[in-house]
């Protein structure tokens, strides 16, 4: 097996232990059933996006090939999950214990390992500037069925989105902010993508 393949796998099984073990605790604290842990944890970006990376480590595992613009968004998404985590949200709970360890694993351990995984396995010579607003819209989906959702339980996933704290337009400016800043990790990815291309194409050479 390749060590591409190796990454994959143990990437993909990463992020199953983590998941597992998030519904587990989920379950435990608050006495829900499994949907109503699936339906508490999924209303958040993190698990959206770790349980992409999980399926696309599980793919590659298999031998299967996901095209470059596909794993470049995937790093730009796992991306902001750990920079927004860090910056704005990890203060606000604190964990202890295997609450802690999940943690970690979500918003360091699993966006650390892509980046590396992206950097040295992934395809990235033909990304380009075009492949942006593609990738912006994840997060513009995601955003949408966050407010929408919201209006449906109650509870908003994240301070930035919290109508009901912030107003409607505070909320649309934070989107628009969040989106910019997403382009702009795309320009950075795309520059990464060609530096890099262009060193392996070097060594090879």
């Amino acid at each position: 097996m390749s060590g591409r393949r190796i990454s994959a796998a143990l990437l993909a099984l990463v992020v199953l232990a983590t998941i597992v073990t998030r519904l587990w605790l989920n379950m435990d604290d608050h006495g829900t059933t499994l949907g109503q842990a699936l339906w508490r944890i999924f209303r958040y970006f993190t698990i959206w996006t770790n349980v992409l990376i999980g399926a696309a480590g599980l793919w590659l595992a298999l031998g299967r090939r996901l095209d470059g613009r596909v794993t470049a968004g995937l790093l730009l998404a796992i991306g902001a999950v750990a920079i927004v985590y860090h910056t704005l949200l990890a203060g606000l709970t604190r964990y202890q214990g295997l609450e802690a360890l999940v943690d970690d694993a979500l918003h360091i351990v699993v966006p650390a390992w892509f980046a590396l995984h992206w950097a040295v396995f992934e395809p990235k010579a033909h990304l380009g500037w075009r492949d942006i607003p593609l990738w912006l819209a994840y997060p513009a989906v995601y955003c949408a069925y966050a407010l929408i959702r919201a209006q449906v339980d109650g509870r908003y996933p994240y301070p930035f989105l919290d109508i009901a704290d912030k107003g409607l337009a505070a909320v649309l400016v934070n989107m628009g902010g969040l989106l910019v800043a997403f382009a702009l990790g795309g320009l950075l990815i795309v520059g990464l993508a060609r530096l890099l291309s262009s060193r392996r194409v070097a060594q090879d050479g």
